[in-house]
């Protein structure tokens, strides 16, 4: 906040004709025009950018495998580097197993290995259909969004 020339006291940049405390005519003295350079250039070119530059391109059809015999863990999310989803994905995946095996459980009591290997087939079965359609999916892009070739 500018100060009066004379009295010292705190004003405001509008009481530039008269101090409202002392009364003093001009109390900023000289030139108080105050101006900003609007025309300063902007970087716009940030790190992210750099890096997109940097990495090499994924393939689909990698992503598309990893999805059908490893989607159950999540391992095409890895692969592509979005690791939050990958982390969702094998907690989705463990729940569903989870609730499948208590489901299961009272269908087949007696037979234990059934009863285990019955819902990882189904959540095998689902991711194994889900990568057969990422193989067709065109517009797919990484962590970096990069496009998949």
């Amino acid at each position: 906040m500018p100060k009066c020339k004379y009295c010292g006291s705190n004003i405001t940049k509008f009481d530039k004709d008269i101090c409202p405390i002392c009364g003093a005519k001009n109390p900023f003295g000289g030139d108080d025009s105050q101006t900003v350079d609007i025309t300063e250039t902007i970087d716009t070119i940030n790190q992210k950018d750099d890096k997109k530059i940097e990495c090499k391109q994924k393939s689909r059809l990698i992503r598309g495998f990893l999805c059908m015999f490893l989607g159950i863990f999540g391992i095409d999310d890895l692969y592509l580097g979005i690791k939050k989803r990958f982390l969702i994905r094998l907690c989705v995946s463990a729940v569903c197993y989870v609730i499948l095996v208590a489901i299961f459980y009272f269908v087949f009591k007696d037979n234990v290995v059934l009863m285990l290997l019955l819902p990882f087939l189904i959540i095998f079965a689902i991711y194994f259909v889900i990568g057969i359609v990422l193989l067709f999916i065109k517009n797919q892009k990484d962590s970096n969004g990069v496009f998949l070739r």
